[in-house]
């Protein structure tokens, strides 16, 4: 390993590292992590034994130890997810996968999202998409559903004022990582609208309520009889048009031929999602924000200004309200509704038309699998 030869290149923030016949090119996203690379390698060049030189390659190639472990495989020098090598992964999606692999954290949900990513037809869209991951470090849920927000606006229609209050205090506890079902709503005793207190704090020894007149009933069990339609819900709509029926508990969905797939165009036809820091200044004071589940099959284009922090889409599932303005927003990846539901009847659809052409080829035969195995998970 002594006598290997190591060159490096430096051009701006693109780096190019030849380790024996061994080109590898990287291309950092600030001058610093560039510089560190390079003078990795002219440290590794000054002193090229077997640790210095792996310690290289590791760098050079993200994602590279994970190949051993059946992960990735990787073909001229790009990384596919093994058994799908008809599309080659994102370096920003190998970063993240090899990170949980060295925290310990599941990749799944990261795998699953990919798998539905291969499934979106715009390929400017999958490209995209990282773009925007980068910009927003934006929670996957198991399914390979991500989450984003948008801004609305409340109807006129009438709805019981408690379950306008539930799903905002439903989604706030599941942000920060407490359990719904534990606490109970009141009413304000201090003479406020509602409140959510630990269900263990107000009862006796029996499980009986303490003060039974204020207890309206369990968050959890409130939320979903809200979203099964057992009790009436508030429904919102967009700002723009004012015709969308947005309700917690459904999706919104419009024909992708008539969402603007173009980039380019920055505000144009779709249905919008964006990270919070674009959408809580988005609507004025009238807003209020709900967290969405957005199938990555669907996203249709993420223009550029903003700096990818908004995208269209042609369909999402309206989880919760959230307190954007205050800075609330959600974290954790597990959190997730039975959205499958949806997804299956998408499924369907694609199968269908996979049935009524003769396409074959590696992407072809990548997407039938995918979805096969999708159908059977949903």
């Amino acid at each position: 390993m002594e006598n290997v030869n190591i060159h490096a290149i430096r051009h701006g923030n693109q780096v190019h590292v030849i380790v024996g016949l061994d080109m590898y090119r990287r291309e950092f996203k600030n001058t610093d992590e560039a510089v560190a690379l390079y003078n990795q390698a002219l440290s590794a060049r000054s002193n090229p034994n077997s640790t210095n030189v792996e310690l290289l390659l590791n760098e050079c190639m993200p994602g590279r130890k994970l190949i051993a472990d059946n992960i990735f495989s990787i073909k001229k020098g790009n990384f596919y997810l093994s058994g799908y090598e008809s599309v080659e992964m994102p370096e920003e999606l190998v970063l993240r996968i090899q990170q949980h692999v060295e925290d310990g954290i599941s990749v799944q949900p990261l795998v699953n999202f990919w798998k539905l990513l291969l499934l979106n037809p715009d390929k400017k869209a999958r490209n995209d998409a990282f773009k925007f991951m980068s910009q927003y470090d934006f929670p996957i849920t198991d399914s390979g559903y991500f989450i984003g927000y948008r801004a609305v606006k409340r109807t006129d229609k009438t709805y019981d004022a408690v379950t306008g209050w539930v799903p905002q205090k439903y989604v706030e506890l599941k942000a920060t990582g407490e359990n719904p079902a534990d606490y109970t709503a009141m009413t304000d005793p201090d003479g406020g609208e509602f409140v959510a207190v630990k269900t263990d704090v107000i009862t006796d020894n029996h499980g009986n309520f303490i003060d039974p007149t204020n207890t309206l009933g369990n968050l959890e069990e409130m939320f979903q009889n809200q979203v099964t339609g057992v009790t009436d819900a508030p429904e919102f709509t967009d700002h723009y048009s004012g015709t969308t029926s947005v309700r917690i508990g459904g999706t919104v969905s419009m024909d992708r031929g008539r969402v603007d797939c173009d980039p380019a165009n920055t505000c144009s036809s779709g249905l919008h999602i964006g990270a919070p820091g674009y959408v809580k200044n988005f609507g004025g004071s009238g807003s209020e924000y709900i967290a969405c589940l957005v199938n990555p099959m669907n996203i249709c284009a993420i223009p550029s200004d903003y700096s990818y922090m908004k995208m269209r889409v042609c369909e999402y599932y309206a989880y919760g309200i959230v307190d954007l303005a205050n800075d609330m927003e959600i974290r954790t990846p597990y959190f997730e509704v039975d959205y499958k539901t949806f997804e299956e009847r998408q499924l369907d659809e694609q199968l269908k038309e996979y049935e009524a052409t003769i396409a074959e080829g590696e992407t072809a035969e990548a997407q039938r699998a995918i979805i096969s195995e999708r159908r059977v998970y949903a």
